[in-house]
This record gives structure tokens, sequence and C-alpha cells, in this order.
């Protein structure tokens, strides 16, 4: 039979509270502050704010890809934006670079909501971006080429892991 899934405890570390200022990118700021927290390994569990504009991908039909889904173009959406929520994985690339998965949910001025995988510098915070950090211990998140899906994905690693 095959494994229908893989996973790895982890011990739960510092909870960061924090704020993105006026004019920071999303994810550009995310990744700074967890390196200024020296946080390499947790997650996104509470974020809101408000945006001066959006920037996100999204899955698409794609009959070329493996399992026939690809991700869109970039879209770009106008503010001013309400983020009503967003969650992330944080973890590092397989060159060790620090990485963030992140899926948020905004409304527009006309409260029609979008949705999707944002994207680093193309999402400037309005007023305020206010978050919560989980770090975790003892595991590794590694993104990489996944030859099942096709996509990078984050791949979790105990600290019995040797190699990732």
């Amino acid at each position: 039979m095959r494994n229908i899934y893989t996973a790895h405890e982890a011990k739960m570390g510092r909870v960061v509270f924090g704020r993105l200022h006026p004019g920071a990118d999303l994810i550009g700021g995310l990744l700074d502050m967890c390196r200024q927290k020296g946080i390499r390994y947790g997650y996104i569990p509470a974020i809101i704010g408000s945006l001066a504009k959006a920037s996100f991908i999204y899955a698409v039909p794609d009959s070329q890809a493996m399992l026939n889904v690809s991700y869109s173009q970039p879209v770009e959406i106008q503010g001013p934006l309400e983020f009503i929520g967003g969650q992330g994985i944080i973890g590092v690339s397989g060159s060790g670079s620090a990485m963030i998965h992140f899926h948020g949910v905004v409304s527009d001025k006309d409260r029609k909501v979008h949705s999707g995988h944002f994207i680093e510098g193309g999402n400037p915070i309005l007023a305020t971006m206010e978050v919560v950090i989980q770090e975790l211990n003892q595991i590794r998140l590694v993104k990489s080429l996944d030859n099942e899906t096709g996509f990078p994905l984050f791949k979790s690693y105990g600290e019995e892991d040797q190699e990732y």
C-alpha cells in the first residue's frame, strides 16, 4: 500500500507578535522579521491588517502539468484592501535561504473577496499588518521540487534525519 502521508513531530518554540509598518512588503517584511528574531522554522497562525495592493497567484487548469494544474500568472489587485487573514509555513530552500509559503484573503472597496498564494515584492502594507509567528524546534522544513506533484513543496525532516 502506498504511504499517504509524511509527518514529523516538532516542539513549540517562542511565540512572536509583530507589526509590519506602512510601505513594507508583506512577504519581505515577514522574512525579515523571522531573520531578526532568529526563527528558521515555524508557521503563521494569525495575521490581519491592510494592503495598498495585493499580488498573488492561484491554481489554474493546465493539461500539460503533472496534476493537470499549475499556477496562474501573478494577479494584482489595487487597494485599499482589507487583509482578512492568512497563514503560512516558514522554512528554507534547499540552498538554505529563508522562505515562506503564504496564502491569504483580502477584500476590496466593494467587499469583493480575493485570495491566493501571495508573492514577494508586490504587497505593500497600507496601515498595518499584525502577525503572530509560532517557532517550531526539533524539525527542519525544506522546500524542494516534489517529484510526485511537480511543485516545489515543503518537506519535513526530524532530528533523526541526517540528510535532506
